[in-house]
């Protein structure tokens, strides 16, 4: 466990500094990773605010984040989604690091004196309304707002936080009520200095960042409240032994047991709740996942305790069940139930505790950076619930050993004490209920008779049994450090043959125990058709389902995995403590080149891979905008209808038969970065050929990309689309301007800075302005060879209609551009820089970084680099021609596809500046029109190297 800072425990009182009229008072004592290098300080203002700054010198953003401790439990109950509505205009920021001073003095104001304008007000109950629709065929929304509206009546956790146009407007005006004078009131009441937290981080000294914050924050009222809190549990014996059924939207089969629990916030050092759901959630052998599996009744499993507010919290049992363990669901809860005993009956063990102990400090003690924003508003939000001394490290460390505690809280899972939730498509829902805000069909029940006696008379199960001990904790955090002028901008190439090729970077930054390690394995066979496609997609799923139980043992040590297959091939990814990841990827390719389908566990995996499938078509309209703009654009695409064709026919002896073919002929191309030596990263490299020992692929196979459709000068296309869920009320575009070769750095930098400068007024113009949607997104598509300017919005409109708004918001482009004075100009062009060279904060971001130039095959290290230099150098002038040239709508040279998918439920009609939109371009509707249109069109360059590969060699 790390040391805390050395500094005073007592908060030392600070009365009228030279530079400041307030009184506050400061604590230093802040427990922090090791390799935190910046520095902490708790100031405690006059008027009781809490400020937590933090000084990083080397950092490149600044954020901060306040915390109100006010949320919708508050709301008034005939003004539902006030706390969400009012979050709406506040809560956190982050901007370059030379801009903090500015932004915090416009940030206090909020809640020194907010506006609440009309004008603001009324645009932003469109945006919680439109947030809301959005979510209404979300099951996890339905299902959540479920469970509180099935929760006691008399407790405020029954609210619905959200809101809609309904309650925070509709209802509120029927009772003759100003939702700005409620807004108002609101925030009065509860918007006190005294239960508020902020978080400032920057490049500044600590006593400059404690200047600022008791100088801009010291103005917030105190009101002296106490912390809103909740009596009672929203579960109470009416609201218990009893099981809701649910419809889905989506192919869902889960089941879920809610316990009552404690909130934990009081005893945090203990952390009872992660000693059980440690045991409950284990997924390794004698585990319930591993029983349940091997049943053939479940998929997965996770357990834990979730907060719902001061005083109260729940604890889960999650399970997704096959088709034939929705028919056995009560005895999956007697099995749950079986192990809950053996817990119980076993007592608590000292080495489950230490091992979880000493896990949870490592973790934390090798804790790196984040990006500042995110942890700023998790710093806020902890500092609620942990002593000044543990803010950091109260969310990770395990303090003390407790085993009353634990037998007590383990004592609230009890076979009377909660409820069930079930949820399937295949219910027959005629009679049921539905839900007020979402639709849910739902009914209540009594548990059956045959399951309170199955549980009062349920006996141990010998195969159930508590986890082995962790041979994945690592032995050595050594770090391989040595001193550095300046660390490498690059991984080099180790080895290099006619089946691989290998690069290696030692980390000269992070120095943690830590490594990133990728193999791509290119196998042409892998995306021939779609059948092809989808046997490589069950040979990963069963790889995963097979090593399951040896792998969670290296996930809980900090040591994770994952394969997926892709259009090339298949990625393996290895990420984590260092000291062990040798023994994980020897088993994982063992297992890869040795593995038996079993019929049994094979029937369970297809049928997870066939909802999955299904379930694709009630994904939100604008993911499917973005896929069919992708179908359109990428050269091979294989669909999840025709992949749903072949999975039906598909047997395991297919797989067993299929998949030695595909390991036949490999090309390899891996990267490792972290704390590995180079002989250490060959031996790894060695690890997997040797499992496979693949031929070598043809020359032209080994370096085929997947390549892009051009889209032709001067064309206008729209690729028209019905929602597949014909109950989604939302349709979405993707207006796609196709602009050119993607290794053009000019013309890159043009089209990012372009995209800069557009990306403000476009929010401003479809979102705040014209309310067209909650969802609305502009920026760069970036595919091989061939890069473009896109605009997604989600919206209640017709998407022809969306396009019309696309396209007046882009004519007003050009005076953007012509009337921004060389000063706004020149500041686009360095925050762009700035964004193009903002520095990676912590190992993982530079290796996904590196991974992702050596994935796509360009190797372009120093892309960043090169476009922020390029980016200054473009003239306003310039900037305008490419406008004219690539995006203004008038020119005869622009490359424009868009995607319309349309709601079955609203977006049927389209009005006269959507006929007139559809008037004027080639609309496509079939499949074979795509096709067709798609044979027509030439292809864009495939990936070649930058740079000749022989400069990449390790000299």
């Amino acid at each position: 466990m790390s040391n805390a800072n050395s500094a005073e425990r007592v908060p030392t009182e600070v009365a009228n500094s030279p530079v400041s009229k307030h009184n506050y008072q400061l604590f230093s004592n802040i427990r922090k990773p090791d390799l935190d290098d910046r520095e902490y300080r708790l100031v405690t203002l006059e008027n009781k605010l809490q400020a937590l700054v933090i000084s990083d010198p080397k950092t490149d953003k600044s954020s901060a984040a306040l915390d109100v401790h006010v949320g919708h439990l508050c709301d008034p109950d005939d003004a539902a989604g006030l706390a969400h509505f009012c979050e709406h205009l506040h809560y956190y920021f982050e901007v370059s690091s030379e801009h903090l001073e500015g932004a915090l003095d416009r940030f206090a104001q909020f809640f020194i004196s907010p506006l609440f304008s009309d004008s603001c007000t009324d645009r932003e109950l469109q945006a919680v309304d439109s947030e809301h629709k959005k979510n209404l065929q979300s099951d996890n929304w339905r299902v959540y707002q479920l469970e509180k509206d099935l929760s006691n009546p008399d407790h405020p956790y029954r609210k619905f936080g959200t809101g809609n146009l309904e309650t925070l407007r509709d209802i509120p005006k029927a009772n003759g009520q100003d939702i700005r004078k409620i807004l108002l009131d609101f925030h009065s009441k509860y918007y006190s200095a005294n239960i508020m937290k902020l978080v400032i981080l920057g490049k500044e000294s600590l006593d400059e960042l404690t200047n600022w914050a008791v100088e801009k924050f010291s103005d917030i009222r105190d009101k002296n409240i106490e912390v809103p809190s909740f009596q009672g549990h929203p579960l109470t014996p009416a609201e218990l032994e009893k099981q809701i059924l649910v419809k889905p939207v989506k192919d869902l089969r889960h089941l879920e047991i809610t316990f009552p629990f404690p909130d934990e916030a009081p005893f945090y050092k203990l952390q009872p709740s992660r000693y059980i759901s440690h045991l409950i959630g284990h997924e390794g052998g004698g585990s319930i996942l591993s029983l349940l599996k091997s049943k053939g009744w479940a998929l997965s499993l996770s357990a834990g305790s979730s907060r719902g507010g001061i005083n109260f919290e729940f604890f889960k049992v999650s399970i997704d069940l096959t088709e034939e363990g929705l028919e056995h669901y009560e005895d999956v809860i007697v099995i749950v139930f079986q192990y809950i005993d053996m817990i119980k009956k076993e007592g608590i063990q000292d080495w489950v505790f230490h091992e979880c102990q000493s896990l949870a400090s490592t973790s934390f003690r090798f804790k790196e950076k984040s990006p500042p924003s995110g942890f700023c508003s998790r710093v806020a939000g902890a500092m609620h619930q942990y002593a000044p001394e543990d803010f950091l490290s109260g969310p990770y460390l395990m303090f003390e050993f407790d085993k009353d505690k634990i037998r007590e809280c383990l004592g609230y899972l009890s076979r009377d004490k909660f409820r069930l939730m079930l949820v399937s498509p295949s219910f027959d829902s005629t009679g049921w209920s539905k839900a007020r805000y979402y639709g849910t069909e739902y009914t209540v029940e009594p548990l059956s008779e045959n399951l309170k006696k199955a549980l009062a008379n349920s006996q141990p199960n010998p195969e159930l049994s508590l986890p082995k001990p962790n041979d994945f904790i690592p032995e050595s955090l050594d770090v391989k450090k040595a001193e550095v002028k300046e660390p490498l901008r690059q991984p080099a190439i180790i080895k290099e043959t006619d089946v691989v090729r290998m690069w290696y970077k030692k980390d000269d930054t992070y120095w943690v125990p830590k490594a990133n390690v990728w193999f791509s394995l290119k196998s042409p066979l892998s995306y021939v058709s779609p059948l092809t496609c989808t046997e490589t997609r069950l040979y990963t799923d069963l790889l995963h389902d097979a090593l399951n139980e040896f792998s969670y043992y290296a996930e809980v040590a900090g040591l994770s995995y994952s394969l997926e297959n892709n259009t090339e091939g298949m990625v393996l990814n290895l990420e984590g403590y260092n000291d062990k990841l040798p023994n994980l990827l020897t088993k994982i390719v063992q297992k890869m080149a040795g593995l038996k389908v079993d019929p049994e566990r094979f029937k369970f995996i297809k049928e997870q891979l066939t909802r999955s499938y299904k379930n694709w078509a009630m994904e939100s309209p604008h993911q499917h905008a973005i896929y069919s703009t992708t179908y359109i654009t990428q050269e091979k695409l294989w669909t999840h209808e025709e992949k749903l064709a072949e999975l039906e026919g598909i047997t395991p002896e297919m797989i067993q038969n299929f998949y030695p073919h595909l390991l036949e002929a490999m090309y390899i191309e891996g990267l490792v970065h972290g704390n590995v030596e180079e002989q250490e990263a060959l031996k790894l490299l060695e690890i997997v050929e040797k499992a496979f020992s693949p031929k070598p692929l043809p020359v032209f196979q080994r370096w085929e990309t997947m390549r892009t459709q051009v889209v032709p000068t001067g064309s206008s296309y729209i690729y028209l689309r019905d929602v597949p869920n014909a109950n989604n009320l939302n349709s979405a575009i993707e207006y796609y301007l196709q602009v050119g070769d993607f290794t053009d750095a000019e013309l890159r930098a043009k089209l990012s800075l372009f995209s800069q400068i557009g990306n403000e007024p476009c929010f401003d113009q479809l979102r705040t302005k014209e309310q067209l949607g909650y969802m609305v997104f502009s920026g760069l598509r970036k595919q091989t060879g061939l890069v473009g300017y896109r605009i997604i919005v989600q919206s209640e409109r017709d998407p022809a209609y969306l396009e019309s708004r696309v396209e007046s918001f882009l004519e007003k482009m050009e005076s953007v551009i012509t009337e921004m004075t060389p000063e706004e100009y020149s500041k686009h062009q360095a925050a762009l820089a700035a964004k193009l060279l903002e520095k990676d904060k912590n190992l993982g971001q530079e290796s996904g970084r590196l991974w992702s130039h050596v994935n796509s095959r360009y190797y372009n290290f120093e892309q960043h680099v090169i476009d922020a230099k390029t980016v200054k150098e473009i003239s306003q002038a310039s900037m305008l021609e490419f406008y004219e040239e690539h995006i203004a709508v008038s020119s005869p040279t622009r490359r424009k596809l868009s995607v319309h998918i349309r709601s079955q439920k609203t977006g049927m009609v389209t009005g006269p500046e959507g006929e007139q939109v559809l008037k004027a371009a080639t609309v496509l509707e079939g499949d074979e029109e795509i096709a067709e249109l798609k044979a027509k069109w030439e292809l864009g360059a495939g990936a070649v190297p930058v740079r000749p590969v022989q400069e990449f060699m390790k000299q």
